[in-house]
């Protein structure tokens, strides 16, 4: 900000609060030559030996010089600056003091009563330079301490204070150095005592040393903002005027009249010991740039770099529409709009464009604001196609069973037959024919005032004839039945625990006990029926129990394995084979094995072989049997 007048600082895109430094203005002492008030009310001061000197921005004659002894500037008693402890006020002074000065404490701008003793006058209000730091409040008791020493540097110093109903601010070159919240007893409003400039006051001493520049009193608070502009407006170091960016965007801070910079905050500056960071904040963000001339005084301004918000975007819905016909779209928030692809609007420069495409379109909008941040958004146009009707193709169930229709392309559909359909108004209804019956549907398009008629028939195919049969009945002298089913081309048995495999046409079947086997045929059109078969188990047909006297295991297909046969069904068994030697060559216990004429992976040379048998069946609680087989090969 650059403020070195009353000038009324509003820009549009800035987020800074209005600053008018004429509003509540009491006093107004330039020292532009004299000691003349600037503002409107008039209240002159009065020059005792201060002499006049160049300002800080070096221009002759714009301020005075105090002797630190016998110069002072008085105003003459004015009802305006007579505030009252429930009141509010701010001051602020430009000052360049003097590093010899014999008074410890130095009046600067100070409301105080006469009294011949000064250190028994109490000063109404005011700031003072005390031990070379800024300080400020009322009476000797109750002062606000800077902490800036202004010895270090022989600079200008910028010191403001505020008061607000018994609450106390002191700032040095804007920024906040002392607060005091405790003055309960503020003495102010005696309707006599005079402001003067350089001591305390009407009393005697406190003299300050060194120069003053600016002098303001008004009768409110300043805002930070005000505080601010008085405290940068030397013509040191300078910032460029506030700007405003886009949500992600950036902006290339500069600042002059320094030789060395600092800018605070730092967040979301690249460098911000640079004289011209880049600027890249998420929020408005105020800056503030310290800069350090060659001397070694440091003066500060700011730049309110302002993020605009994107705009609100308000858009058409996704619609259909029907082919070669328009739609209008829309988009609101913004102040210009640019709409692609273009080809197909009458007008893509409009929130309201007139859409003819000729495909399935997304049209994108580009909305800009009046601060010059965009969002873009979209619509998606899609054409109801006259040709998209459609219904399944032909279907075959079976008897009693049921299947989803199904059609599309329109919002309306009416079914005939409907008497085996569970509802015949919605685009995918159940049927379920008893015969094989054509379905008709109308298909209606009310979007675009399109509708036709298509077909699909459901037939209704015969169930398989299934057969089911055994090859023979189980006794004591068989153990298995070999089952057999035609008609299908898959099969299921049931039970299944007596049967080596379940789901194959002739599955052998070796139960104990008189068994009706089902078995669920399924044809190539998924249709299934049922058939069964008994095989009985029974006590009859018992064998003698005989065991072969040879066999050849040659490989060939015939009697390649000697083991037990035509027992019926074996309940314990315990089969051993040894050789002349009496060594054992097989031994089982499963009746469905045999032996291969092998022994330790090796082919037994022809010869005698004993074999030793005990078993229990269903028809016998205990059989032995022993012998000689004779191996041929």
């Amino acid at each position: 900000m650059k403020i070195t007048l009353s000038i009324l600082l509003l820009l549009a895109n800035c987020a800074t609060a209005q600053i008018n430094l004429n509003q509540g203005l009491i006093i107004y002492h330039p020292f532009s030559g004299n000691a003349t008030d600037a503002g409107t009310n008039g209240i002159n001061g009065t020059v005792i030996n201060a002499t006049l000197t160049s300002d800080r921005n070096g221009i002759p004659n714009s301020a005075y010089y105090f002797d630190g002894s016998t110069a002072y500037i008085e105003l003459p008693y004015n009802n305006l600056y007579n505030f009252s402890a429930q009141g509010a006020f701010s001051i602020s002074v430009w000052v360049l003091p003097d590093q010899n000065n014999s008074w410890p404490a130095q009046a600067v701008v100070v409301k105080s009563p006469f009294h011949s003793d000064f250190t028994l006058s109490q000063w109404n209000y005011g700031t003072y330079i005390l031990n070379y730091k800024a300080m400020s409040g009322y009476a000797n008791n109750h002062i606000l301490n800077g902490t800036t020493l202004f010895t270090i540097n022989q600079c200008w110093y910028n010191i403001t204070s505020t008061y607000n109903n018994g609450v106390w601010n002191l700032y040095v070159n804007g920024k906040l150095e002392s607060t005091n919240t405790a003055q309960t007893n503020f003495i102010l409003q005696d309707g006599f005592s005079k402001i003067v400039f350089g001591k305390k006051g009407e009393a005697f001493g406190d003299f300050y040393k060194g120069k003053m520049d600016e002098v303001r009193i008004y009768d409110r608070v300043f805002t930070q903002d005000e505080i601010d502009s008085l405290a940068f407006n030397s013509q040191s170091t300078k910032a460029i005027e506030d700007a405003s960016i886009c949500p992600g965007g950036s902006f290339q801070l500069n600042a002059s009249g320094a030789a060395n910079y600092s800018w605070t905050p730092t967040s979301g500056l690249s460098i911000p010991t640079i004289a011209n960071p880049i600027a890249s904040p998420q929020i408005t963000t105020k800056y503030y740039v310290t800069g350090l001339t060659s001397s070694g005084c440091a003066t500060t301004d700011s730049v309110v770099l302002t993020v605009n918000p994107i705009p609100v975007v308000t858009k058409s819905n996704d619609t259909l529409i029907c082919s070669n016909t328009s739609v209008q779209l829309f988009a609101n928030g913004g102040a210009q709009y640019a709409w692609m692809p273009s080809a197909s609007l009458n007008n893509p420069n409009i929130p309201n464009p007139l859409a003819s495409p000729a495909n399935n379109t997304k049209y994108y909008v580009t909305v800009t604001n009046l601060q010059g941040c965009s969002k873009i958004d979209s619509v998606q146009v899609s054409l109801r196609s006259q040709n998209s009707f459609s219904v399944n193709p032909d279907e075959e169930i079976c008897p009693l069973n049921s299947i989803q229709l199904s059609a599309s392309g329109g919002d309306r559909y009416s079914w005939s037959p409907a008497t085996s359909l569970d509802n015949p108004n919605i685009a995918n209804p159940f049927a379920s024919p008893l015969v094989t019956t054509m379905y008709s549907v109308l298909i209606t398009d009310t979007v675009c005032n399109n509708s036709t008629i298509l077909n699909t028939s459901v037939s209704v195919s015969d169930l398989p004839t299934i057969t089911a049969t055994s090859s023979n009945d189980i006794d004591c002298s068989s153990n298995q039945s070999q089952l057999n089913a035609t008609g299908g081309t898959q099969y299921n048995w049931l039970p299944a625990a007596s049967l080596n495999n379940a789901n194959i046409p002739n599955p052998v079947a070796t139960p104990l006990t008189t068994t009706q086997y089902y078995v669920t045929g399924t044809d190539a059109s998924g249709c299934t029926n049922i058939d069964s078969v008994v095989v009985n188990v029974s006590a009859s047909g018992k064998s003698n129990y005989l065991m072969p006297n040879a066999f050849t295991p040659t490989n060939d297909g015939l009697n390649d394995c000697y083991g037990i046969k035509y027992w019926g069904a074996i309940l314990e068994l315990d089969l051993k084979i040894y050789n002349r030697w009496g060594q054992l060559v097989f031994q089982t216990t499963d009746p469905t094995k045999c032996w291969d004429g092998n022994f330790k992976n090796k082919p037994q040379n022809t010869g005698v072989f004993v074999y030793w048998v005990k078993a229990k069946t269903s028809c016998e609680n205990y059989v032995f049997r022993k012998g000689i087989i004779l191996l041929i090969r």
